[in-house]
C-alpha cells in the first residue's frame, strides 16, 4: 500500500502545472509568413521596370495614335500620316517606315494606307505593343515579337 507521500507526490504529478510547452511551431509560420513576404516584395521591385516600360510605350502609341487621327481629319485619309509627316508632328518620338522595326520606347514603327493605319513599339527585346486604327472603327490593340508597322497591322484586341 502506497504511503501518504507517496500519493502526495503522484498526486503532484498528475494534477500539477504543465510543463513549459515549445513555441517551435510559431516561429515556423512566423518565419514561413517572413520569407514568404520578403520574396513577395522582391517580386515586385524587380518587376517595376517592367511595368514602366510597358506603361511607357504605351504612351507612346497613344501619342502617335493622336498625332494621325489629326492628320486624318485634315486630310480625310491616314495615308498622309507616314513616318515622314508625323516625325514632323511630333517631334520627341522618332518613326521608321512599315518595314523597319522599332527600336525601343520612343521609336514607332508605322504602316499608313488611305483607311488604315498602324504603329509598332518595342517596349523591350522581343516585346513590342501594337495599335490599329481603321477608318469607321474602334482602335484594335496587339502585342508580338515583331515590331514593325506591318505586323501592327495584324492587331485585333479591343485593349491591350
Amino acid at each position: 500500500m502506497a504511503t501518504d507521500d507517496e500519493l502526495i507526490r503522484a498526486y503532484d504529478d498528475e494534477l500539477g502545472p504543465e510543463p513549459m510547452r515549445s513555441n517551435r511551431g510559431f516561429w515556423i509560420i512566423a518565419g514561413t509568413l517572413l520569407v514568404g513576404g520578403l520574396f513577395l516584395l522582391v517580386e515586385i521591385f524587380a518587376n517595376r521596370p517592367l511595368a514602366n516600360s510597358i506603361g511607357h510605350a504605351q504612351d507612346t502609341l497613344r501619342r502617335a495614335q493622336a498625332a494621325a487621327e489629326i492628320v486624318r481629319s485634315r486630310t480625310a485619309s491616314f495615308r498622309e500620316a507616314d513616318a515622314d509627316a508625323l516625325g514632323e508632328d511630333v517631334p520627341e518620338l522618332s518613326f521608321r517606315p512599315e518595314e523597319e522595326s522599332s527600336v525601343g520606347l520612343d521609336d514607332v514603327s508605322v504602316s499608313a494606307s488611305e483607311t488604315v493605319w498602324a504603329a509598332a513599339v518595342q517596349a523591350r527585346p522581343g516585346a513590342c505593343f501594337y495599335i490599329r486604327l481603321g477608318v469607321g472603327e474602334d482602335p484594335r490593340y496587339g502585342a508580338g515579337t515583331e515590331c514593325t508597322g506591318r505586323a501592327a497591322l495584324l492587331a485585333a484586341d479591343p485593349r491591350w
